[in-house]
């Protein structure tokens, strides 16, 4: 064997040792490789967490390069978990020994929609372990809000908010269209909706713009027609505009002089009562379309109560009118439909005389007006007729006619005097107007030629005779029952006169007196006939010692009448037969 033989040999055999020991190493085992030490936890939730509902949230311990620490238990750790805002955490504190194979499952729930802040802390350590936000979403639409003014006015747009919620009044924003939505209005005010068709939502809200002409309570009712959701606001009360005119009530007929009652409404452009006129207006200006101005000429806003004022107006001419209502300083108005005013009858008058005067000197008297109501004709010097002075004696009172002129609120005082000594009363009543007489026409007389002779007068028939004679009858009968027209009264210190006026009085007409008590009331009665009563209501007078007067048929005789003087106190008496009257004289 050459020496390079040998050589090769011993390489050969080396090389064979070297694979023969490199199995020896492939087969050394397998090795473990464990977590390193605790580094934080991760966490694993839903994608969305809503409003309402239980949320689980798994944490895993880990290392720092996220490999499971599986017997996390075996640390011995103590944990504190917590949240912010509304939301709850269950368990909100734990051990490390309650994970599984490095695993714990927490529970949060929260039935706000907001974002909540999740913390987690090891015991004794400030600075936390985990710190996340999760964000709450809100739940299915369940419901509407809907927020609108307290007051809003007549004829202006205002605008309601209708907001979509859940169940737990999160605010929705999924999408709500406003074509699915059904607006139902409640209350005596009118809404309607003042824009072309109801918005689509967004973010949650609907802006509706209303309005409504008439005053009153309103309610929005909002419903969603897919889900059947719906919604209702508080009352809205829809007042008043500014006062734009006013409504005028007034009675159709009314006495000159006489206060009735007008009533006046401020309205706003669209027929609403302004119910805070007292508040917001100036107060008006009374006037009429006749020749006076009525009293009161002006009425204060303080006067009106929800809008309406109720007041005495009185007018003092007798004519056709309209009561008209402006707005002080500016103009707004409102007028009346017509009136009829009415002179006032004149039914009696009250003299006040003296006790005593002076044949021909001068003396004053009281004479006071009284209209069918028995109220004082204050405007009579613009109304009434002059005043005829009558006297029951024999003599002759100066002057005995009084110009209506003289009255100065229903009375006139003048100087009189009488030129007879005796005893005597004064009665008084309204002049009555002359009556023209037409003369009839003339035609030219013609001259005629000769002289005719007279012409004999053709005899009547004898039922024409028969008819005169029956007129005759009745216009004698009619004569017989003569008219008690007035009663006045005459009253010095001590002694009252009553006179009861009948014009044309003769000794046809006789009268009996006689005395009742009636209901702890003493009566004077005086049976007048044959008479008829012109006196339609009693007649009351200002006195210390005669109470009503009544004038009333004699139900048990035809064409007799009962006149019943009531005595307030104890006195004497008499009647007596005068020129025109029948006169009652008491003396206390």
């Amino acid at each position: 064997m050459t020496k390079g033989s040998v050589r090769f040999f011993i390489f050969l055999q080396l090389i064979i040792a070297i694979i023969a020991a490199v199995p020896s190493l492939v087969d050394s085992g397998e090795i473990v490789i464990k977590p390193g030490k605790f580094d934080h936890f991760n966490i694993s939730m839903p994608e969305r967490i809503i409003a309402g509902e239980d949320v689980s949230i798994r944490l895993q311990a880990v290392d720092a390069f996220n490999n499971i620490i599986t017997n996390f238990g075996e640390t011995g750790k103590e944990f504190h978990a917590t949240v912010s805002g509304s939301a709850s955490i269950n368990p909100a504190a734990f051990k490390s020994t309650s994970f599984i194979d490095g695993t714990l499952t927490i529970n949060i729930s929260d039935k706000v929609a907001e974002t909540i802040n999740l913390s987690i802390k090891e015991s004794g350590i400030p600075i936390p372990i985990l710190s996340k936000d999760l964000t709450i979403t809100p739940s299915k639409l369940n419901s509407f809000v809907i927020k609108g003014p307290r007051t809003a006015h007549a004829g202006e747009k205002f605008e309601v908010k209708i907001i979509a919620k859940d169940s737990f009044g999160n605010t929705v924003l999924e999408p709500i269209f406003g074509k699915n939505m059904n607006l139902i209005f409640k209350g005596n005010a009118e809404l309607k909706v003042d824009m072309p068709a109801i918005p689509d939502f967004k973010n949650g809200i609907c802006t509706v713009t209303l309005i409504s002409q008439k005053a009153g309570i309103a309610i929005v009712e909002a419903k969603d027609l897919i889900t059947g959701s719906s919604g209702t606001s508080e009352k809205i009360e829809i007042i008043n505009g500014p006062v734009n005119s006013f409504r005028v009530f007034v009675p159709k007929e009314v006495i000159a002089g006489e206060p009735f009652e007008v009533s006046v409404v401020a309205v706003d452009r669209f027929g609403n009562v302004v119910s805070n006129y007292s508040i917001t207006g100036s107060g008006v200006i009374i006037s009429s379309s006749g020749k006076f101005k009525p009293f009161p000429s002006s009425l204060p806003a303080y006067e009106f109560v929800n809008g309406q004022a109720k007041f005495d107006l009185r007018y003092d001419a007798a004519e056709d009118i309209s009561i008209i209502i402006t707005e002080m300083g500016k103009s707004q108005k409102g007028t009346s439909e017509g009136i009829k005013v009415v002179s006032p009858i004149p039914e009696r008058y009250e003299i006040t005389t003296p006790g005593s005067a002076v044949a021909g000197q001068k003396f004053k008297i009281k004479i006071t007006a009284y209209n069918q109501l028995g109220h004082v004709i204050k405007n009579y010097n613009i109304v009434g007729p002059d005043v005829q002075l009558s006297t029951t004696g024999t003599g002759t009172l100066i002057p005995d006619r009084i110009p209506a002129s003289e009255f100065v609120n229903g009375t006139a005082v003048v100087e009189v005097q009488y030129n007879k000594s005796e005893s005597f009363a004064i009665t008084a009543g309204p002049v009555k107007p002359a009556v023209a007489v037409k003369k009839p026409a003339t035609a030219p007389a013609k001259q005629p030629a000769k002289a005719a002779p007279p012409a004999k007068e053709p005899k009547k028939p004898k039922k024409v005779k028969e008819e005169k004679k029956d007129k005759e009858k009745e216009k004698k009968a009619e004569a017989k029952v003569l008219e008690i027209t007035n009663v006045s009264l005459v009253e010095p210190k001590k002694k009252s006169t009553i006179s009861i006026h009948i014009p044309n009085l003769n000794a046809a007409v006789k009268y009996s007196v006689s005395t009742e008590t009636v209901e702890g009331k003493k009566w004077i009665v005086i049976r007048i006939k044959p008479a008829v009563s012109k006196i339609e209501k009693a007649v009351k007078f200002e006195s210390t010692f005669v109470g009503n007067v009544v004038v009333e048929e004699d139900k048990k005789e035809k064409d007799a009448v009962l006149v019943k003087i009531e005595q307030l106190k104890p006195t004497k008496f008499h009647v007596t037969k005068e020129k025109n009257s029948l006169t009652v004289t008491l003396k206390h």
